[in-house]
């Protein structure tokens, strides 16, 4: 008896090694190639478009490039300037600062002198006044449609013919509005509200003035300082300068 259930074991098992041996599932396989990742890239460069003639330089990678170089200043002088924006290849966030600010005293004529300077004995970097009495106002030279309508390269388009034009016409955005280089704060950013649209020109406009009722004070007196741009990307990025 015990022989036969031994032999019935042997069979089970032999039969369950069998029914394994058998079996298959059913499948399939698909290979996706040629995956890349690639980093974008963010590009600024600049052109400038003087509103009188011979203000003028092409799309650039600025290599220190003047914004603006005028001697012989007077009351009453006045010039407004387009700075075009174009960022390449991706949307931006900009701002703009006025840095390395020199107001020269170079000593006093007789009227500089009379008109009150106090300043004329001790002559040098931080002793002038023309800081005091040159007004600057910058605005996004939207023209007379909220929003950029031109296509790249092309002021005043038929969409809108004042965009880009110098011109405040109602709706642009005041950035500086009519203030004394001395207020503002050197060496802090003007922060640009709005992005800056990739491979889309956007036009900020910049004007400065010598008021007409200045008089003498600012005789000789001169200003040097640099204009730092810089953008950094929107995507994924709320505005970090506001």
């Amino acid at each position: 008896m015990k022989r036969i259930l031994l032999s019935l074991s042997i069979i089970g098992v032999v039969s369950a090694i069998a029914i394994g041996g058998t079996m298959a599932y059913f499948g399939d396989t698909e290979t996706s190639t040629g995956n890349t990742f690639t980093a974008g890239s963010i590009d600024l460069k600049i052109d400038l478009r003087c509103k009188e003639s011979g203000c003028y330089f092409p799309l650039k990678d600025l290599d220190g490039d003047p914004f603006f170089h005028y001697c012989d200043l007077k009351p009453g002088d006045s010039e407004e300037v387009t700075i075009s924006w174009h960022v390449y290849d991706n949307n931006a966030w900009a701002r703009m600062k006025i840095a390395d600010f020199h107001d020269y005293e170079y000593g006093c004529t007789e009227p500089e002198e009379e008109s009150g300077d106090t300043t004329c004995n001790t002559p040098g970097d931080g002793e002038g006044e023309l800081d005091e009495h040159l007004y600057f106002t910058i605005w996004l030279d939207e023209g007379s449609i909220a929003g950029w309508q031109c296509p790249e390269n092309q002021p005043g388009c038929g969409d809108d013919p004042q965009e880009g034009d110098n011109e405040l016409n109602g709706i642009e955005t005041k950035i500086v509005d009519n203030v004394p280089l001395s207020e503002l704060i050197v060496d802090d950013w003007i922060v640009f509200p709005k992005e800056i649209e990739a491979s889309k020109t956007h036009y900020v406009g910049v004007k400065w003035e010598i008021p007409s009722d200045t008089g003498n004070i600012i005789q000789t007196d001169s200003l040097t300082g640099k204009i730092v741009i810089e953008v950094v990307q929107s995507k994924n990025n709320p505005n970090p300068w506001q």
